[in-house]
């Protein structure tokens, strides 16, 4: 069991830290593009950014709905890119932590 455990603990990590890198090299190549994005002025806002439809929110579901749209564009942004391999390598990090410390608490069995 103990040895599962850690096995599933390194594998884990190797996935995580390898998709992770993955991703970060992939996204270093769509910056350019971004950067073209961002310096065009007549580029459209996003819904959040006008007031007429801060105050639609507002009005339909109150100052928890602006809140709760503000709260999704943040975690829309960690679905793609370098935010992403972080939150991929945070989690892998603490699962594998979390199965070499299971490992450790594990008692050894010796076979007869």
């Amino acid at each position: 069991m103990r040895s599962a455990l850690n096995l599933a603990g390194l594998l884990i990590l190797i996935a995580g830290l390898t998709s992770a890198a993955f991703i970060w090299r992939a996204h270093q190549n769509d910056i350019e593009k971004e950067d073209e994005q961002l310096a065009n002025p007549a580029a459209p806002l996003a819904l959040s950014d006008s007031r007429k439809q801060s105050r639609q929110i507002e009005i339909y579901y109150g100052k928890t709905g602006v809140l709760f749209e503000r709260w999704s564009e943040k975690l829309q942004t960690l679905s793609h890119g370098k935010p992403l391999a972080k939150v991929i390598v945070v989690v892998s990090l603490i699962t594998a932590a979390s199965c070499f410390l299971t490992a450790t608490r594990v008692p050894f069995l010796q076979r007869k």
